[in-house]
Protein backbone atom coordinates (compact mmCIF):
# COMPACT_ATOMS: atom_id res chain seq x y z
CA UNK A 1 0.00 0.00 0.00
CA UNK A 2 2.66 2.38 0.70
CA UNK A 3 4.04 2.09 -2.79
CA UNK A 4 0.44 2.40 -4.31
CA UNK A 5 1.25 5.68 -1.99
CA UNK A 6 4.59 6.10 -3.06
CA UNK A 7 3.19 6.31 -7.19
CA UNK A 8 0.10 8.18 -6.51
CA UNK A 9 -0.01 10.63 -4.38
CA UNK A 10 2.69 12.47 -6.67
CA UNK A 11 0.62 12.40 -9.28
CA UNK A 12 -2.23 14.33 -8.01
CA UNK A 13 -0.27 18.03 -8.69
CA UNK A 14 1.17 16.62 -11.88
CA UNK A 15 -2.26 17.12 -13.79
CA UNK A 16 -0.47 17.36 -17.04
CA UNK A 17 0.50 13.60 -16.36
CA UNK A 18 -2.26 12.79 -15.08
CA UNK A 19 -4.25 13.21 -18.33
CA UNK A 20 -2.11 11.25 -20.32
CA UNK A 21 -3.79 8.07 -18.90
CA UNK A 22 -6.90 9.17 -20.66
CA UNK A 23 -5.24 7.71 -23.74
CA UNK A 24 -5.48 4.21 -22.25
CA UNK A 25 -8.46 1.87 -21.33
CA UNK A 26 -10.06 3.03 -18.33
CA UNK A 27 -7.17 5.42 -18.22
CA UNK A 28 -10.11 8.10 -16.62
CA UNK A 29 -10.69 5.98 -13.83
CA UNK A 30 -7.36 5.33 -12.75
CA UNK A 31 -7.06 7.21 -9.77
CA UNK A 32 -10.25 5.67 -8.57
CA UNK A 33 -8.96 1.74 -9.48
CA UNK A 34 -5.68 2.70 -7.40
CA UNK A 35 -7.50 3.68 -4.22
CA UNK A 36 -10.08 1.01 -4.59
CA UNK A 37 -6.94 -1.56 -5.03
CA UNK A 38 -5.11 0.20 -1.59
CA UNK A 39 -8.31 0.37 0.35
CA UNK A 40 -8.62 -4.02 -0.70
CA UNK A 41 -5.11 -3.87 0.52
CA UNK A 42 -5.52 -2.51 4.03
CA UNK A 43 -8.72 -4.44 4.55
CA UNK A 44 -6.84 -7.92 3.44
CA UNK A 45 -3.72 -6.99 5.58
CA UNK A 46 -5.83 -6.19 8.26
CA UNK A 47 -8.15 -9.47 8.56
CA UNK A 48 -4.81 -11.65 7.60
CA UNK A 49 -2.57 -10.21 10.44
CA UNK A 50 -5.21 -9.52 12.90
CA UNK A 51 -4.26 -6.09 12.77
CA UNK A 52 -6.13 -3.38 13.97
CA UNK A 53 -8.39 -1.68 10.67
CA UNK A 54 -8.64 1.48 12.25
CA UNK A 55 -6.12 3.27 14.18
CA UNK A 56 -7.74 5.49 16.91
CA UNK A 57 -7.08 9.34 15.80
CA UNK A 58 -8.98 12.61 16.69
CA UNK A 59 -10.22 12.47 13.50
CA UNK A 60 -12.16 9.42 13.30
CA UNK A 61 -15.51 11.00 14.37
CA UNK A 62 -15.36 14.82 12.38
CA UNK A 63 -14.47 12.79 9.13
CA UNK A 64 -17.27 10.38 9.49
CA UNK A 65 -19.78 13.42 10.54
CA UNK A 66 -18.49 15.53 7.22
CA UNK A 67 -18.92 12.54 5.35
CA UNK A 68 -22.97 11.98 6.15
CA UNK A 69 -23.73 15.87 6.36
CA UNK A 70 -22.13 16.62 3.16
CA UNK A 71 -24.14 13.38 1.71
CA UNK A 72 -27.13 14.91 3.69
CA UNK A 73 -26.29 18.54 2.49
CA UNK A 74 -26.11 17.17 -1.50
CA UNK A 75 -29.57 15.55 -1.31
CA UNK A 76 -30.98 18.75 0.01
CA UNK A 77 -28.94 20.40 -2.74
CA UNK A 78 -30.90 18.33 -5.26
CA UNK A 79 -33.98 19.48 -4.00
CA UNK A 80 -33.12 23.22 -3.89
CA UNK A 81 -32.56 22.97 -7.83
CA UNK A 82 -35.12 20.62 -8.77
CA UNK A 83 -33.00 17.83 -9.75
CA UNK A 84 -33.30 14.36 -9.33
CA UNK A 85 -31.95 12.37 -6.48
CA UNK A 86 -28.21 12.30 -6.20
CA UNK A 87 -28.16 8.52 -6.65
CA UNK A 88 -26.40 8.35 -10.31
CA UNK A 89 -22.77 7.85 -11.22
CA UNK A 90 -22.93 10.26 -13.68
CA UNK A 91 -25.15 12.94 -12.15
CA UNK A 92 -22.12 15.73 -12.14
CA UNK A 93 -22.99 16.44 -8.23
CA UNK A 94 -22.42 13.26 -7.20
CA UNK A 95 -19.06 13.04 -8.93
CA UNK A 96 -18.34 16.41 -7.40
CA UNK A 97 -18.94 14.92 -3.56
CA UNK A 98 -16.97 11.61 -4.73
CA UNK A 99 -13.91 13.70 -5.78
CA UNK A 100 -14.54 15.67 -2.18
CA UNK A 101 -14.92 12.00 -0.29
CA UNK A 102 -10.90 11.27 -1.86
CA UNK A 103 -9.47 13.87 0.95
CA UNK A 104 -10.58 11.80 4.10
CA UNK A 105 -9.93 8.45 2.27
CA UNK A 106 -6.39 9.18 1.53
CA UNK A 107 -6.17 10.29 5.22
CA UNK A 108 -7.15 7.09 6.45
CA UNK A 109 -5.02 5.42 3.59
CA UNK A 110 -2.22 7.31 4.98
CA UNK A 111 -2.69 7.60 8.48
CA UNK A 112 -3.27 3.67 9.16
CA UNK A 113 -0.55 2.17 6.66
CA UNK A 114 2.24 4.15 6.60
CA UNK A 115 3.75 2.49 9.52
CA UNK A 116 7.21 3.61 10.34
CA UNK A 117 9.53 6.96 9.87
CA UNK A 118 11.56 5.35 6.48
CA UNK A 119 7.87 5.32 5.18
CA UNK A 120 7.10 8.47 6.10
CA UNK A 121 10.25 10.00 4.52
CA UNK A 122 10.10 8.34 1.18
CA UNK A 123 6.95 9.61 1.06
CA UNK A 124 7.78 13.33 1.70
CA UNK A 125 10.41 13.02 -0.56
CA UNK A 126 8.26 11.71 -3.86
CA UNK A 127 6.42 14.72 -3.23
CA UNK A 128 8.85 17.07 -2.75
CA UNK A 129 10.35 15.57 -6.11
CA UNK A 130 6.87 16.02 -7.50
CA UNK A 131 6.99 19.81 -6.69
CA UNK A 132 10.46 19.86 -8.07
CA UNK A 133 9.46 18.86 -11.72
CA UNK A 134 6.20 21.07 -11.18
CA UNK A 135 8.94 24.29 -11.04
CA UNK A 136 10.84 22.75 -14.19
CA UNK A 137 6.72 23.63 -16.24
CA UNK A 138 5.96 26.61 -14.20
CA UNK A 139 9.32 28.02 -14.48
CA UNK A 140 9.29 27.55 -18.07
CA UNK A 141 5.38 29.09 -18.50
CA UNK A 142 6.62 32.00 -16.81
CA UNK A 143 9.91 32.15 -19.00
CA UNK A 144 7.94 31.78 -21.81
CA UNK A 145 4.76 34.40 -20.77
CA UNK A 146 6.34 36.98 -18.42
CA UNK A 147 4.60 40.35 -16.97
CA UNK A 148 1.18 40.56 -15.90
CA UNK A 149 -0.73 40.58 -19.39
CA UNK A 150 -0.30 36.54 -19.67
CA UNK A 151 -0.32 35.47 -16.10
CA UNK A 152 -3.76 34.22 -16.74
CA UNK A 153 -1.96 31.55 -19.00
CA UNK A 154 -0.15 29.84 -17.02
CA UNK A 155 -1.40 26.83 -15.30
CA UNK A 156 1.89 24.82 -14.58
CA UNK A 157 1.08 21.23 -13.85
CA UNK A 158 -2.47 22.25 -13.18
CA UNK A 159 -3.74 22.01 -16.58
CA UNK A 160 -7.49 23.83 -16.21
CA UNK A 161 -6.88 25.43 -12.91
CA UNK A 162 -4.83 28.96 -12.77
CA UNK A 163 -2.12 30.68 -11.65
CA UNK A 164 -3.78 31.66 -8.28
CA UNK A 165 -4.19 27.98 -7.35
CA UNK A 166 -1.11 26.85 -8.18
CA UNK A 167 0.64 29.67 -6.19
CA UNK A 168 -1.65 28.47 -3.24
CA UNK A 169 -0.04 25.50 -3.63
CA UNK A 170 3.25 26.67 -3.67
CA UNK A 171 2.78 29.11 -0.31
CA UNK A 172 1.28 26.39 1.56
CA UNK A 173 3.37 23.21 0.96
CA UNK A 174 6.47 25.44 0.50
CA UNK A 175 6.43 25.50 4.70
CA UNK A 176 5.98 21.60 5.12
CA UNK A 177 9.44 21.51 3.58
CA UNK A 178 10.69 24.15 5.28
CA UNK A 179 10.15 22.90 8.65
CA UNK A 180 11.59 19.96 7.69
CA UNK A 181 14.54 21.65 6.97
CA UNK A 182 15.18 23.85 10.09
CA UNK A 183 15.88 20.05 12.04
CA UNK A 184 17.02 17.90 9.29
CA UNK A 185 20.41 16.64 9.75
CA UNK A 186 20.82 14.42 5.97
CA UNK A 187 22.99 17.21 4.02
CA UNK A 188 21.28 15.35 0.41
CA UNK A 189 17.83 15.78 1.77
CA UNK A 190 18.72 19.38 2.79
CA UNK A 191 20.30 20.38 -0.67
CA UNK A 192 17.31 18.76 -2.29
CA UNK A 193 14.76 20.93 -0.14
CA UNK A 194 16.55 23.70 -0.38
CA UNK A 195 16.22 24.41 -3.97
CA UNK A 196 12.98 22.78 -4.10
CA UNK A 197 11.60 25.63 -2.05
CA UNK A 198 13.59 28.67 -3.75
CA UNK A 199 12.37 27.68 -7.10
CA UNK A 200 8.80 27.10 -5.40
CA UNK A 201 9.29 30.88 -4.20
CA UNK A 202 10.01 32.19 -7.77
CA UNK A 203 7.36 30.34 -9.08
CA UNK A 204 4.91 31.62 -6.40
CA UNK A 205 6.22 35.30 -7.04
CA UNK A 206 6.03 35.36 -10.51
CA UNK A 207 2.66 34.17 -10.63
CA UNK A 208 1.00 37.17 -9.09
CA UNK A 209 -1.16 36.17 -6.86
CA UNK A 210 -1.84 38.39 -3.82
CA UNK A 211 -3.22 35.44 -2.05
CA UNK A 212 -0.51 33.37 -2.17
CA UNK A 213 1.51 36.38 -1.17
CA UNK A 214 -0.45 37.18 1.72
CA UNK A 215 -0.24 33.51 2.81
CA UNK A 216 3.27 33.18 1.97
CA UNK A 217 3.95 35.95 4.38
CA UNK A 218 1.48 34.81 7.40
CA UNK A 219 3.17 31.39 7.53
CA UNK A 220 6.87 33.15 7.21
CA UNK A 221 5.61 35.16 10.34
CA UNK A 222 4.30 32.28 12.15
CA UNK A 223 7.24 30.05 11.34
CA UNK A 224 9.56 32.59 12.44
CA UNK A 225 8.44 33.52 15.31
CA UNK A 226 8.37 30.09 16.91
CA UNK A 227 11.89 28.87 15.52
CA UNK A 228 14.08 32.34 15.13
CA UNK A 229 12.69 35.62 16.12
CA UNK A 230 15.55 37.18 14.09
CA UNK A 231 13.80 35.87 10.49
CA UNK A 232 11.29 38.71 11.35
CA UNK A 233 13.32 40.89 11.45
CA UNK A 234 13.89 40.29 7.50
CA UNK A 235 9.93 40.05 7.68
CA UNK A 236 8.79 43.52 8.97
CA UNK A 237 11.99 45.13 6.56
CA UNK A 238 10.12 43.20 3.45
CA UNK A 239 6.76 44.66 4.74
CA UNK A 240 7.89 48.07 5.42
CA UNK A 241 9.85 48.33 1.85
CA UNK A 242 8.06 45.99 -0.46
CA UNK A 243 8.20 48.55 -2.89
CA UNK A 244 11.47 48.97 -3.24
CA UNK A 245 12.67 45.56 -2.36
CA UNK A 246 10.05 43.30 -4.70
CA UNK A 247 10.25 43.01 -8.83
CA UNK A 248 8.50 46.20 -10.54
CA UNK A 249 6.16 43.25 -12.15
CA UNK A 250 4.93 41.97 -8.55
CA UNK A 251 4.61 45.85 -7.50
CA UNK A 252 2.52 46.24 -9.99
CA UNK A 253 0.40 43.47 -9.21
CA UNK A 254 -0.29 44.45 -5.60
CA UNK A 255 -0.92 47.89 -6.46
CA UNK A 256 -3.70 46.83 -9.18
CA UNK A 257 -5.53 46.33 -5.78
CA UNK A 258 -6.84 49.78 -5.35
CA UNK A 259 -7.18 51.85 -8.81
CA UNK A 260 -6.20 55.25 -8.86
CA UNK A 261 -9.58 56.26 -7.71
CA UNK A 262 -9.25 54.77 -4.61
CA UNK A 263 -11.83 51.86 -5.86
CA UNK A 264 -11.15 48.27 -5.74
CA UNK A 265 -9.98 46.81 -9.28
CA UNK A 266 -12.53 44.39 -10.66
CA UNK A 267 -11.66 41.18 -9.77
CA UNK A 268 -12.41 42.23 -6.14
CA UNK A 269 -14.89 44.00 -7.05
CA UNK A 270 -16.73 41.09 -8.78
CA UNK A 271 -15.78 39.02 -5.79
CA UNK A 272 -17.42 41.64 -3.35
CA UNK A 273 -20.71 41.48 -5.38
CA UNK A 274 -20.36 37.54 -5.18
CA UNK A 275 -20.38 37.43 -1.96
CA UNK A 276 -22.95 39.95 -1.70
CA UNK A 277 -25.38 37.53 -3.06
CA UNK A 278 -24.00 34.51 -1.35
CA UNK A 279 -25.06 35.99 1.65
CA UNK A 280 -28.16 36.22 0.48
CA UNK A 281 -28.62 33.49 -0.09
CA UNK A 282 -27.14 31.66 3.24
CA UNK A 283 -30.13 34.27 4.42
CA UNK A 284 -32.40 31.87 2.97
CA UNK A 285 -31.21 28.85 4.97
CA UNK A 286 -28.88 29.77 7.83
CA UNK A 287 -28.80 26.57 9.48
CA UNK A 288 -28.31 24.11 6.65
CA UNK A 289 -27.40 26.08 3.56
CA UNK A 290 -28.97 25.50 0.38
CA UNK A 291 -27.33 22.23 -0.60
CA UNK A 292 -23.56 20.77 -1.41
CA UNK A 293 -22.08 22.17 -5.02
CA UNK A 294 -25.24 24.20 -5.58
CA UNK A 295 -23.60 27.54 -6.32
CA UNK A 296 -22.36 26.15 -9.90
CA UNK A 297 -25.75 25.99 -10.93
CA UNK A 298 -27.43 28.93 -9.81
CA UNK A 299 -26.15 31.01 -13.42
CA UNK A 300 -24.23 33.63 -10.80
CA UNK A 301 -21.87 35.79 -12.18
CA UNK A 302 -19.11 34.17 -11.16
CA UNK A 303 -20.19 30.62 -10.94
CA UNK A 304 -18.25 30.52 -7.59
CA UNK A 305 -17.41 32.79 -4.65
CA UNK A 306 -13.93 32.59 -4.60
CA UNK A 307 -13.88 32.49 -0.72
CA UNK A 308 -13.96 28.80 0.68
CA UNK A 309 -15.64 30.08 3.68
CA UNK A 310 -18.36 31.63 2.02
CA UNK A 311 -19.20 29.29 -0.09
CA UNK A 312 -19.06 26.46 2.88
CA UNK A 313 -21.68 29.08 4.77
CA UNK A 314 -23.99 29.36 1.86
CA UNK A 315 -24.11 25.65 0.75
CA UNK A 316 -23.62 23.76 4.36
CA UNK A 317 -24.80 26.82 6.64
CA UNK A 318 -23.83 27.30 10.18
CA UNK A 319 -24.19 23.47 11.03
CA UNK A 320 -21.60 23.29 7.79
CA UNK A 321 -18.57 25.79 9.23
CA UNK A 322 -18.83 24.56 12.89
CA UNK A 323 -17.19 21.23 11.45
CA UNK A 324 -15.01 22.77 8.59
CA UNK A 325 -13.71 25.11 11.59
CA UNK A 326 -13.16 22.42 14.14
CA UNK A 327 -11.39 20.35 11.43
CA UNK A 328 -9.08 23.09 10.64
CA UNK A 329 -8.27 23.45 14.80
CA UNK A 330 -7.79 19.79 15.14
CA UNK A 331 -5.39 19.80 12.21
CA UNK A 332 -3.47 22.43 13.37
CA UNK A 333 -3.07 20.99 16.79
CA UNK A 334 -2.30 17.83 15.83
CA UNK A 335 0.53 19.71 14.16
CA UNK A 336 1.56 21.65 16.98
CA UNK A 337 1.82 18.47 19.06
CA UNK A 338 3.97 16.72 16.76
CA UNK A 339 6.21 19.36 16.89
CA UNK A 340 6.49 19.60 20.87
CA UNK A 341 6.90 16.07 21.50
CA UNK A 342 8.40 14.40 18.86
CA UNK A 343 11.91 13.46 19.60
CA UNK A 344 13.18 12.90 16.12
CA UNK A 345 14.47 15.81 14.14
CA UNK A 346 12.59 14.56 11.32
CA UNK A 347 8.76 14.64 12.66
CA UNK A 348 9.77 17.47 14.74
CA UNK A 349 10.26 19.79 11.41
CA UNK A 350 6.93 18.10 9.85
CA UNK A 351 4.99 19.08 12.76
CA UNK A 352 6.01 22.78 12.56
CA UNK A 353 5.97 22.89 8.47
CA UNK A 354 2.33 21.48 8.71
CA UNK A 355 1.12 24.23 10.96
CA UNK A 356 2.79 26.74 8.80
CA UNK A 357 0.84 24.71 6.02
CA UNK A 358 -2.27 25.08 7.43
CA UNK A 359 -2.17 29.14 8.02
CA UNK A 360 -1.29 29.83 4.76
CA UNK A 361 -3.62 27.74 3.02
CA UNK A 362 -6.33 29.04 5.75
CA UNK A 363 -5.51 32.73 4.45
CA UNK A 364 -5.27 32.03 0.71
CA UNK A 365 -9.08 29.81 1.01
CA UNK A 366 -9.98 33.81 1.62
CA UNK A 367 -9.37 34.71 -1.21
CA UNK A 368 -10.55 31.34 -3.39
CA UNK A 369 -11.23 27.74 -3.63
CA UNK A 370 -7.70 26.64 -2.60
CA UNK A 371 -9.89 23.36 -0.72
CA UNK A 372 -11.71 21.31 -3.24
CA UNK A 373 -9.87 20.89 -6.09
CA UNK A 374 -7.57 17.42 -6.12
CA UNK A 375 -4.56 19.07 -7.30
CA UNK A 376 -4.37 21.85 -4.44
CA UNK A 377 -5.66 19.97 -1.51
CA UNK A 378 -4.45 16.28 -1.52
CA UNK A 379 -1.16 17.45 -0.52
CA UNK A 380 -2.56 19.08 2.74
CA UNK A 381 -4.39 15.42 3.47
CA UNK A 382 -1.74 13.20 3.29
CA UNK A 383 0.48 15.24 5.25
CA UNK A 384 -2.38 15.57 8.08
CA UNK A 385 -1.97 11.62 7.83
CA UNK A 386 1.84 11.53 7.83
CA UNK A 387 1.57 13.93 11.24
CA UNK A 388 -0.93 11.80 12.84
CA UNK A 389 1.12 8.76 11.92
CA UNK A 390 4.24 10.76 13.47
CA UNK A 391 2.40 11.22 16.89
CA UNK A 392 1.23 7.66 17.01
CA UNK A 393 5.20 6.78 16.52
CA UNK A 394 6.19 9.28 19.23
CA UNK A 395 3.28 7.69 21.13
CA UNK A 396 5.12 3.84 20.72
CA UNK A 397 8.33 5.10 21.27
CA UNK A 398 7.74 6.26 24.79
CA UNK A 399 5.69 3.64 25.85
CA UNK A 400 8.66 1.52 24.87
CA UNK A 401 11.10 3.48 26.85
CA UNK A 402 8.88 4.22 29.69
CA UNK A 403 8.33 0.23 30.02
CA UNK A 404 11.77 -0.16 29.70
CA UNK A 405 13.00 2.33 32.51
CA UNK A 406 10.37 0.46 34.25
CA UNK A 407 12.33 -2.76 33.91
CA UNK A 408 15.92 -1.80 34.37
CA UNK A 409 14.25 -0.21 37.89
CA UNK A 410 12.60 -3.87 38.59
Amino acid sequence: IHLGLLFLIPLFPLQNVMERFHQFPFGKDFNDILLIAMVLGWLFKSLSKGERKFEITPFNKILFIMLIYTYFSLWKGSFYLGLPAPLSASDIRVQTWKNYMIFPLLFFITANNIKNLKQIKWLVGAMVLSMFIMDYYTGNQIKWMPGLISRTKIHGTFVWLGPNEVASFYAAYSFVILGILFFDTNKIRRLFFSITICLNMYCMLFLYSRGAYLGTFVGAVLISFIKNKKFLILLIMVAMFWQVILPSTVIDRINETKTEEGTFDNSIENRLTMWEQSIKLFNENPIFGVGFNVIPFLGLRLGDTHNVYVKILTEQGLVGVIIFVCFLILAIKEGWKLYGKADDNFLKGLGLGFVACSLSLIITNFFGDRWTYLQVGTYFWVFLGLVVRGNLITQEEKVLTNSSQTTKRL
